[in-house]
């Protein structure tokens, strides 16, 4: 029996609100072609790193797509994953890599905390 060929295709990066219980798209917003996506963990913030090498924030919000910053970070084609570790946000492509220091927002320790 002929093996059947398949191709793994890159999904562009189009951010949308799915309402779970119904199914229904609330929206759909912003172009940002075969990026990554990544949550900032207690921000509710999500970073896309486009394919035109541009650093989008995003505000995870379910009522609209909000672009709160960007900025335009490295040339050409970039597909490779954004890290953050600590206050810095590292990028890379096939030409160049960069380093850029995010600002942190201060965190509350358990005792600072409001318990409902």
């Amino acid at each position: 029996m002929p093996r059947q060929k398949q191709r793994l295709q890159r999904r562009s990066v189009r951010p949308a609100r799915i309402d779970l219980e119904t199914g229904d798209r609330k929206w759909k917003g912003g172009r940002y072609g075969k990026g990554q996506v990544l949550l900032l963990e207690n921000s509710g913030l999500l970073m896309v790193a486009a394919e035109d090498g541009r650093v989008v924030l995003l505000r995870a919000d379910s009522k609209e797509h909000a672009e709160v910053a960007s900025f335009k970070a490295l040339e050409g084609k970039t597909w490779n994953h954004p890290v953050v570790v600590g206050d810095r946000l590292y990028l890379r492509n096939s030409q160049e890599a960069a380093c850029f220091p995010l600002p942190l927002a201060e965190v509350k320790g358990p005792s600072q905390v409001k318990q409902p």
